[in-house]
């Protein structure tokens, strides 16, 4: 059996997880990842077969200067390691990993394909014109991942807006994959849906966007009705919104969890799902996140930010609704804390689609596409 090597700038996340799934009766499977010492971290369950090596370097989050030189030393560290394992596929999941992966295929003169994931747009995309040492830096980024590309058999994007307005530019098409970071159906098969209790709006996933977590639970406080905001998940603002929610009652905190193992009963907590970003960031403006998908397949409303791709689809399949500030926000949870009827409709539209959107439907194609390369 050849070998894959997992080469991830952080700890292995459920859509790196759900991606060594659906090789791993046929692959050989090594993962390599950065962890960066956070206090806070998720856990993750992973086949006991499979080759894990963690790199601790303490590194911060969100600072990607302050970044530079940890990864220098995680550079090092990991090409050694790649060195002895001679894989046949890396998989990398970000632009510092994909460099990592480029110096050792060129250097090595190995043969080893490379697969580059990217689920969310790189902040560079956008410059066009440097104005400033920072457009210059972002600049650059953008040339060396242009030409890595050359370097990369397959490229995975999570959602087709990012090759409809970024990589198609660049990327031979014949490269190109389109994989939802869609939920596993044998994972959801025991959700059962919250029918009693408080009305409950949940963020579950990586706490990143202070100010729209910060917008829901303040939207909440002011309408001072019988609701509660479910907050789980770890990530690089955490504390933050530790700090907003203190003494705040109808705020709960979760904190990092194991996906496998709590995902479901997570969902099992909420009437409602939260996914509004800051569209000031202009690749939220074409995202797909998994919380789309996992609010379908439970059946359960979500609110999202107008302006977006994800606003549009939520709108065209009738599954939640679309909010542009806490005025809107705080309309659309009342009218789904007090309008049966708007539940059972949105209930009803998430069914006739869900079939769709397992993880499963797409699982097979990425096999296909390994055992091609």
């Amino acid at each position: 059996m050849k070998k894959v090597v997992f080469l991830l700038s952080h700890i292995p996340n459920p859509r790196m997880l759900k991606r060594i799934k659906s090789i791993e009766t046929d692959f050989r499977i090594t993962v390599l990842y950065w962890d960066r010492g956070q206090e806070i971290k998720e856990t993750f369950e992973i086949n006991p077969n499979h080759s894990v090596k963690k790199i601790l370097l303490k590194a911060p989050m969100g600072q990607p200067i302050k970044r530079i030189i940890p990864w220098i030393r995680f550079f090092i560290k990991s090409f050694r390691i790649l060195k002895k394992e001679i894989p046949a596929i890396i998989h990398v999941s970000n632009l510092d990993m994909l460099l990592i992966a480029c110096f050792y295929k060129i250097t090595r003169k190995k043969t080893a394909n490379i697969i580059y994931e990217v689920a969310d747009l790189p902040k560079h995309w956008t410059v066009n014109k440097i104005r400033s040492v920072r457009d210059f830096m972002m600049f650059m980024l953008k040339k060396i991942e242009m030409k890595s590309m050359s370097r990369v058999s397959k490229l995975i994007l999570t959602s087709p807006y990012f090759w409809d307005v970024y990589y198609s530019k660049f990327t031979n098409e014949e490269k190109y994959m389109f994989m939802p970071n869609a939920p596993y159906r044998s994972i959801f098969k025991e959700y059962n849906k919250k029918s009693h209790g408080k009305f409950t709006v949940g963020f579950i996933g990586s706490v990143r966007f202070v100010e729209q977590i910060k917008m829901l639970i303040e939207a909440v406080e002011e309408l001072d009705e019988d609701i509660d905001v479910f907050i789980a998940g770890g990530g690089p603002n955490y504390h933050e919104i530790q700090k907003i929610a203190q003494n705040k009652k109808f705020v709960k905190l979760h904190g990092p969890y194991n996906y496998e193992k709590e995902i479901v009963k997570l969902y099992e907590n909420v009437d409602c799902v939260y996914s509004v970003y800051n569209t000031k960031t202009e690749g939220v403006k074409v995202a797909l996140p998994n919380r789309l998908y996992e609010a379908i397949v439970c059946s359960l409303p979500i609110i999202v930010s107008k302006n977006t791709v994800l606003g549009d689809f939520v709108e065209e399949n009738g599954i939640g609704f679309v909010v542009n500030d806490k005025s809107e926000l705080k309309a659309s949870l009342m009218e789904l804390k007090n309008n049966k009827n708007t539940l059972k409709r949105i209930e009803e539209n998430c069914n006739n689609i869900k079939e769709n959107y397992y993880f499963e439907n797409s699982s097979k194609y990425l096999l296909k596409e390994y055992l091609n390369l």
